[in-house]
């Protein structure tokens, strides 16, 4: 709410047509459960028109881990996959985390899957950061 009511106080009523919003929650859990063929059918079927289309579009993703009951492989498997899709449909993605929910482990791998990250305000490219092609 607090992004949208920002928008909204700097963009037209046309411009903010054009932004289109998935509860984090429904996008991680469509399924039920974290599941991560689920979720990356759910997420081809989001972009699905615009790929058609060939239009742009960007996405910026706030994940929240409010727990840590999912397996932690599965999260690393589905930041593979989402970084590759990345790498291959060429658009950009923003995710913001909340570092202190997150053990260290799960930092890791996040490091290892975003090319670049924003830490207390400064840009830096992750030089942990492995994309898909290196790791098979």
């Amino acid at each position: 709410p607090f992004i949208r009511n920002h928008l909204k106080a700097l963009l037209t009523t046309d411009q903010m047509k054009k932004i289109h919003r998935i509860n984090n929650f429904d996008f991680y859990y469509s399924s039920g459960s974290y599941h991560p063929p689920a979720i990356l059918a759910y997420f081809e079927k989001s972009v699905q028109l615009y790929l058609e289309n060939k239009l742009s579009f960007r996405s910026w993703a706030h994940v929240e881990w409010s727990t840590m009951e999912d397996p932690l492989h599965l999260i690393e498997d589905f930041e593979r996959i989402v970084d590759d899709a990345v790498n291959k449909l060429s658009f950009p993605l923003i995710c913001a985390y909340k570092a202190e929910r997150m053990p260290e482990y799960l930092q890791t791998i996040l490091m290892e899957t975003h090319p670049y990250v924003l830490m207390e305000g400064d840009l830096i490219t992750s030089e942990q950061y492995r994309p898909l092609t290196d790791v098979e």
